[in-house]
């Protein structure tokens, strides 16, 4: 028998751990694709003591958050998640705030099928869902927030195209958000549609980064339709602009029904409903918060399945979750008993002691499966580990019909002596030239020094980046400690993975996280060597690689 060479163990021990980790990534009902993102919207207190949180998610099918393995933040108070609930169920009404560009760029044909695909919104509302009809040129008009169908769709009509208007389209977007935010006709389930070929036609006043800062913090939904332009020099890129705002937003969705067989104008309001329909209200008791900041408080939930896991945060006045927590003090002070919270919203009951509530039993089929792959993967590491440590009762040699030398040796170095080839060796002998030994190859440098790189975080434009000066390791993760540390990102783990710098290249190294280490698409095992503009999923982001 041939000895096993440690380099061929390694081969093989690679493509072990990336079969392990594809089986992972997507193995059936482990994980989906797709980077899970979830953002609150709104939240609500209500009179027995709970707090209702809503949150938008960009996934609408696949997700189903477990009550065990979620929480929610109120301060540094993280409270048990009592219900969580998909928003259909809670039977409450939408607002639709439509934007659309109606300006000279537009062609009659994207007015036309604006209209149709609004007027099928329409025709789906529910009875106290309300819609505003807001168009952009110049000027911005809004219809007002309309309930009655009838009127809704007499607003939906009078939209037209004005051929001498230019495009606001920044400054319209933070107005109708600023109007989601702020008018008391506004419901708790909220959306920002629009309607337009992506084109900012005005030279002064809001900025794209401005605009999409705007959606950012405002944790509306924003879904975006790209229509045809009459103008557009470069159709594909507006639409990669216009759709940078339903990507920034939390659960919204880019429609581009020309440049997309996805999608149909007929799709898409379902698509729009089954994104607000499906996303989720998170409920928990105030009963047990103690030490609310007096001005401000922090909301922030984190949602899991037991494989996937997405957290988000928001702060807000703490006005009326302060009167809430100090109205069940002062209960808990008179009666000298705690106060129950009942999951059906009714009344405050009392009682002398409160029950542990009974764990819902969790699902464990996810975990099975985990456990087969890694005990199938420690069996396959303990074969290689004794082969390894076997020694081989004699070195194999293989036969060759023109001398007794050992296979793959080198013919010069048997005949003629070390650090010569055969052919060399033997025109110098029978020259009768004197025989000098080749210069030996050079060994492997292992120099190693500095260098400056650049992580651009993917998205439009890739405004944020961040620099790591790279001396020999520099360390990313959730943990303080790491070189570059994203404290916020659940999907990290401590010490994530490292980037090293040696024998002129640059090399990602995964250090055992939870979630795995992708190179453009790719899980990782070991070091890795990267190439300039080399797209890396770290957590629930991606980075794109460069340095000079």
């Amino acid at each position: 028998m041939k000895r096993i060479k440690t380099g061929k163990i390694k081969t093989v021990l690679s493509f072990l751990m990336g079969i392990w980790l594809f089986v992972l990534v997507n193995g059936p009902d482990v994980l989906a694709d797709g980077t899970l993102q979830i953002g609150i919207d709104q939240y609500e207190v209500t009179e027995d003591g709970s707090i209702l949180v809503y949150v938008n998610q960009n996934e609408t099918a696949g997700f189903e958050p477990h009550m065990e393995e979620s929480s929610l933040l109120i301060g540094k108070n993280s409270l048990p998640v009592e219900e969580i609930l998909s928003f259909d169920e809670t039977g409450e009404p939408v607002t639709y705030l439509c934007l659309v560009d109606i300006s000279g760029s537009m062609t009659e044909d994207g007015i036309a099928q604006t209209k149709e695909v609004l007027k099928q919104l329409a025709s789906k509302k529910g009875e106290l869902d309300n819609f505003c009809i807001t168009t952009m040129g110049n000027d911005v008009s809004s219809s007002g927030f309309l309930t009655d169908r009838s009127e809704v769709e007499a607003a939906i009509d009078g939209i037209e195209r004005i051929s001498t208007e230019d495009t606001n389209l920044y400054y319209s977007i933070t107005e109708a958000l600023n109007d989601l935010k702020t008018d008391k006709a506004v419901h708790k389930k909220r959306c920002l549609l629009i309607f337009s070929d992506g084109e900012d036609d005005q030279k002064k006043g809001i900025t794209q980064k401005e605009a999409e800062d705007a959606v950012k913090e405002n944790h509306i939904p924003v879904f975006t339709v790209a229509l045809p332009g009459a103008k557009l020099k470069d159709e594909e890129g507006s639409a990669k602009i216009l759709g940078s705002f339903a990507r920034n937003s939390a659960g919204g969705e880019h429609f581009a029904p020309l440049l997309d067989d996805r999608y149909e104008y007929e799709d898409i309001c379902d698509h729009v409903n089954t994104r607000l329909r499906e996303s989720l209200v998170v409920r928990a008791s105030l009963e047990n918060v103690k030490e609310v900041g007096d001005d401000t408080v922090y909301i922030g939930v984190e949602l899991s399945d037991g494989v996937k896991k997405a957290s988000d945060g928001i702060t807000v006045p703490a006005g009326s979750i302060l009167e809430v927590i100090e109205a069940i003090e002062e209960a808990q002070k008179g009666t000298g008993v705690q106060v129950t919270v009942i999951n059906d919203n009714s009344e405050k009951e009392e009682a002398p002691t409160e029950e542990p509530p009974v764990e819902e039993p969790k699902r464990l089929n996810k975990k099975i499966i985990i456990g087969i792959c890694l005990l199938f993967i420690v069996a396959i590491l303990i074969l290689i580990f004794i082969l390894c440590r076997k020694k081989p009762e004699e070195e194999s040699y293989e036969e060759e019909t023109n001398g007794g030398y050992e296979s793959g040796g080198n013919l010069g170095e048997a005949f003629m002596g070390p650090g010569l080839s055969y052919e060399s060796g033997r025109t110098q002998a029978m020259s009768g030239l004197p025989v000098e030994a080749e210069p030996e190859a050079p060994k492997k440098s292992t120099k190693k020094g500095k260098i400056q790189v650049t992580l651009f975080r993917v998205g439009p434009g890739e405004v944020e980046s961040h620099q790591i000066t790279v001396k020999d390791r520099a360390a990313i993760g959730r943990n303080k400690s790491c070189q570059l540390s994203f404290d916020n990102d659940s999907a990290l783990s401590g010490v994530h993975c490292s980037i090293l710098y040696h024998d002129g290249a640059v090399f990602v190294r995964d250090e055992g996280s939870t979630n795995g280490t992708f190179v453009n698409g790719v899980p990782i095992v070991g070091e890795f060597k990267v190439e300039k503009d080399d797209v890396l999923l770290i957590g629930s982001s991606e980075f794109r690689i460069f340095w000079e």
